[in-house]
């Protein structure tokens, strides 16, 4: 009996518009309250005081038509820390089963095999109250940067690059603008 042929994986991406309809801030500071539980953990490395920051950001799709009306909520985490934003190409380069970090033949010269991110974060359907939400840990001055574009009041639009890999749906890449980014 033939064997059937494996499907390859199919990466689309989609382009998503939205209307912002709404934003919410959240800003904390205070001694690390697992500090107080009297922890048993041996990490010493562990920060006494904790700064967060949390932006909500809500919007509605206009574009693409089939994806219209949709809702989105959109939660902005800042890390005190670069976390993946100090990630390098080179951290990113595919290694063999000793280690070593592979390559690929072009036009007979050796050129490094990568595994790309999916993306920033998982773009998830709740439902049963019918929104989509992604939740992105981003630098801390990422969201003070956010916060001038919003209090400018002109930041009208969202803007997600949505690549879609397998039956997960994650955001490629996130904007907040005052341009239509239609035109």
């Amino acid at each position: 009996m033939p064997r059937k042929a494996r499907r390859q994986r199919q990466d689309t991406f989609d382009f998503l518009y939205l209307w912002l309809t709404g934003y919410d801030v959240q800003v904390e500071l205070g001694v690390n309250h697992r500090l107080r539980m009297n922890p048993l953990w041996s990490n010493l490395d562990t920060r006494v005081m904790e700064a967060r920051s949390e932006l909500e950001v809500r919007g509605k799709c206009f574009n693409p038509e089939e994806r219209k009306e949709e809702k989105f909520v959109l939660t902005l985490r800042g890390n005190p820390g670069p976390g993946d934003f100090s990630h390098t190409v080179a951290d990113i380069q595919q290694h063999d089963a000793h280690g070593a970090p592979r390559y690929r033949t072009y036009r007979g010269c050796p050129v490094p095999v990568f595994e790309c991110p999916k993306g920033v974060a998982i773009l998830r359907r709740e439902r049963h109250v019918d929104t989509w939400n992604a939740c992105m840990h981003v630098p801390e001055n990422y969201i003070s940067d956010c916060l001038v574009v919003l209090s400018t009041k002109a930041a009208r639009y969202i803007y997600i690059h949505e690549h879609i890999v397998e039956k997960e749906r994650w955001i490629n890449s996130f904007s907040i603008q005052s341009n239509d980014p239609t035109e």
